[in-house]
């Protein structure tokens, strides 16, 4: 990524999008081979449920295979296979979203957690956003929605990480239009690559989804996307002035601390041509709370709000 604190950033950007890092776990829980994780539904119309087993993972040191079926199902098709296997032992985590359900397990960089999120794809039917985040150090994750198709479960999309470079990344639902059940997808993503030398920025982007039920696929939302607010406290002509900002408000406080430095070209709203010292935020009032945040610790630092 370049000059500076490379590493400080790194760990500064676990805060930018508030994951936590992985942790170390105690001693494993006995054999959990063909263990029932949790049921979701999988449909409005019917008693079709989704479930989350793990297998193969009878005593310490296996690897757990998670598995996710269709109840009621039959046949190849009725179920698949995670990415990631798991570490004997699992725990699940302390819910951090009301729809979110996550379990964990490993030490260090055999740290796998797996979180699952319910996701309304029409009127009738009910998808599943699985992230899983594996590592220690060099934490990277990957996304997969599930869906029912020809009366089994199948994986309708994807959105894993690059695996290289510090970048981090989450996925969630979000309602498509007022008052209406259906719901969209987004993830979002950042990669930080900010280098004084070659003059290059960090990156971020946000892409949104939603199921086309005729198609039986997911596909790119252009007109109803989530919003999102840029906590700006400095706008420069180069990287370089603004990597320095940046580094300059720190001081020994972190002042400035899960800012990038964006390019404001491709941020449609924002005057082009310009790169930004930013923080991004899903609410208005959290990207004022990460202006004043900033002030309060910095006198020195400025700064303002605007819609993306």
């Amino acid at each position: 990524m370049g000059v500076g604190n490379r590493s400080t950033l790194g760990s500064v950007f676990m805060l930018f999008l508030g994951v936590a890092v992985p942790r170390t776990l105690s001693a494993a829980p006995p054999a959990q081979d063909g263990l029932e994780l949790k049921r979701f539904k999988a449909s409005e119309k019917t008693d079709a449920m989704y479930v989350l087993r793990a297998t193969g993972c009878r005593k310490a040191g296996d690897t757990c295979q998670l598995e996710l079926e269709l109840s009621g199902a039959s046949g190849e098709q009725r179920k698949v296979k995670l990415p990631d296997g798991m570490a004997h032992g699992l725990q699940q985590e302390p819910r951090t979203a009301a729809s979110s359900e996550s379990w964990t397990s490993g030490e260090e960089e055999r740290n796998v957690t797996t979180s699952v999120q319910p996701v309304r794809l029409t009127s009738e039917a009910w998808g599943l956003l699985v992230t899983q985040q594996s590592g220690f150090e060099h934490v990277h994750r990957r996304h997969r929605l599930y869906a029912v198709k020809d009366g089994g479960v199948t994986e309708a999309w994807n959105g894993d990480e690059n695996f290289a470079g510090p970048e981090q990344s989450f996925v969630g639902p979000y309602p498509l239009t007022p008052g209406s059940p259906v719901e969209g997808f987004f993830r979002e993503y950042a990669f930080l690559s900010a280098d004084a030398e070659s003059g290059e920025p960090d990156q971020w982007k946000l892409d949104a989804y939603r199921w086309d039920a005729a198609g039986r696929k997911a596909v790119k939302e252009l007109q109803h996307r989530p919003g999102r607010y840029a906590a700006i406290i400095g706008s420069f002509k180069t990287v370089q002035e603004a990597m320095a900002y940046r580094d300059g408000a720190q001081q020994d406080q972190g002042c400035a601390a899960g800012f990038l430095v964006l390019a404001s070209t491709p941020l449609k709203r924002l005057t082009p041509g310009l790169f930004i010292v930013t923080r991004i935020h899903a609410g208005k009032k959290a990207a004022e709370a990460a202006v004043q945040t900033a002030r309060t610790c910095n006198p020195k630092i400025s700064g303002y709000v605007k819609a993306l």
